[in-house]
């Protein structure tokens, strides 16, 4: 944790702002929290300069309230009265739209998340995805999102799930039509499942 607090403050003191967990990497939310306390608390940094983004994940099972209730003990974990940047984790397959947009009695799982941006505990909605660029590309045709994480490296248009080239939904395309759509985009594991450069 000490060894946690010391990289943070570092890397704040270097002019990172931004700060990325999620509830599906083991106990990060908590000892982020934990370590944001202690810069806080040191005059480190002010909340309000930094960007802090977590991720959680649904399921079939989840409803709209167990998502929402799940989203606020995540501020609770990482003690937080908002989050700068809220992300649903994987959203994979057509499934998960349904799941956010079309979940009959169970509540629409996207509702929880845009009541918890008019209360002003979520200031912008996302999502992250290892989707075959088709499904990428209906998410982002919602509107209903600010931002994506998404796979991609300047050595190739490709997805994590192995599409392939551009001709084959590489994900080029969903970098142009979130922009069309006003998106930001955020490129994740340009050295790993985007780039692959170590390969």
């Amino acid at each position: 944790q000490d060894n946690l607090v010391d990289i943070l403050r570092h890397a704040i003191h270097c002019g990172v702002n931004h700060i990325e967990t999620a509830l599906m990497y083991g106990c990060s939310e908590m000892q982020i929290g934990l370590a944001l306390k202690v810069l806080f608390d040191e005059g480190v940094c002010r909340r309000e300069d930094l960007i802090i983004q977590t991720k959680g994940p649904i399921s079939s099972s989840t409803s709209k309230s167990d998502f929402k209730s799940m989203i606020i003990q995540q501020l609770k974990t990482l003690g937080l009265d908002y989050i700068d940047l809220f992300s649903i984790h994987g959203l994979n397959t057509g499934d998960h739209l349904e799941w956010l947009f079309n979940h009959g009695e169970k509540g629409d799982l996207i509702d929880a998340v845009r009541e918890l941006k008019a209360e002003g505990k979520i200031r912008w909605v996302g999502f992250s995805t290892h989707a075959p660029a088709h499904v990428t590309k209906r998410a982002i045709e919602t509107d209903a999102f600010d931002y994506l994480n998404l796979h991609y490296h300047f050595v190739g248009s490709y997805t994590a799930s192995g599409d392939g080239d551009e001709s084959a939904e590489g994900n080029l395309g969903n970098i142009r039509l979130a922009h069309e759509h006003d998106m930001g985009v955020f490129i994740i594991s340009p050295y790993d499942k985007g780039g692959r450069l170590y390969t």
